[in-house]
């Protein structure tokens, strides 16, 4: 394994108390791709619950392929805090592409299918590893990677990603879950922006309820912020991006954070884990330094 240097740590090792250690790993994924990714292990170290985090459309990277997007050092920064190891799958640069948010739906380079089997494995090879609690891994997606991670829970085949607990997702894609059988294994928490004009949350209110009432005792915990568009949680202003023509006007659509309802979606992510997957940490080990994810 190598260690993970000149690829954005900096920014993530200033966000974090003490030092992350990052290695960047390989794994090969069902339709052959070397998928790269990158290990974080919590400060401490220790056998613990992991989190496997899935990028959005824009990919993990920003624009110039030598930093991370902050988003995900943010979360990487808050997991650590509640004592969650993490794993960043990077399906984008691994098959030589970057953003494919402006891609048309119908015709993207890189598929919800494809990331479906990167997490998946990805998945597998937190299960098998010596410092993860194999019976504690939780999936975080945003955007295309909530989609992906849906996908992969999606229990109504035979393959699927048995080793994962529970799921947090945001405001993914849900139009293509209503035209196939979908059933859940695992719990899930679903955050959704009111506003969303990329993703809009009926499709996926409407996929909680048809789950909801083919698995009457199924854990699909849904949460709609007002005032919110897709992205709610970033803490980048909202804007508009003429260049996707692919939400609810092929004009573009609108994407930027919303602090109460960031706020609100932390809260929620901290009482989901604590109910769903329980106490990282034994109770009487405090945290190393780092915020939990309030």
């Amino acid at each position: 394994m190598k260690h993970l240097l000149p690829w954005g740590v900096a920014a993530l090792l200033a966000l974090t108390v003490p030092p992350v250690r990052a290695e960047r790993i390989q794994l090969i994924a069902p339709d052959g791709i070397a998928l790269k990714a990158h290990w974080m292990p919590r400060p401490e170290g220790g056998i613990g619950p992991a989190v496997l985090a899935l990028h959005g459309c824009s990919g993990l990277f920003e624009r110039t392929g030598t930093a991370f997007d902050p988003r995900y050092p943010d979360y990487v920064a808050r997991l650590h805090g509640a004592g969650y190891h993490v794993l960043l799958p990077d399906s984008f640069g691994s098959r030589g592409k970057g953003s494919i948010c402006a891609e048309p739906y119908g015709k993207r380079s890189v598929t919800v299918e494809m990331r479906r089997g990167d997490a998946i494995a990805a998945a597998d090879w937190l299960s098998k590893h010596p410092e993860v609690d194999a019976r504690r891994i939780v999936m975080l997606g945003w955007s295309h990677g909530a989609t992906t991670a849906l996908a992969a829970l999606n229990s109504a085949g035979p393959v699927y990603a048995r080793n994962v607990a529970a799921a947090i997702v945001f405001y993914p894609g849900c139009s293509s879950f209503l035209k196939e059988s979908f059933r859940l294994h695992a719990p899930v928490l679903m955050l959704l922006g009111e506003k969303d004009d990329w993703t809009p949350p009926g499709r996926c209110t409407e996929l909680a309820d048809r789950t909801r009432k083919a698995q009457p005792d199924v854990d699909f915990d849904v949460h709609l912020y007002s005032d919110s568009h897709h992205g709610f949680d970033s803490t980048q202003p909202v804007r508009f991006r003429g260049d996707v023509s692919s939400g609810v006007s092929p004009k573009g659509v609108h994407s930027g954070g919303n602090r109460t309802a960031r706020s609100a979606a932390l809260a929620e992510i901290d009482a989901f884990l604590a109910s769903r997957v329980g106490p990282a940490r034994n109770p009487a080990s405090p945290p190393p330094g780092t915020p939990a994810l309030r």
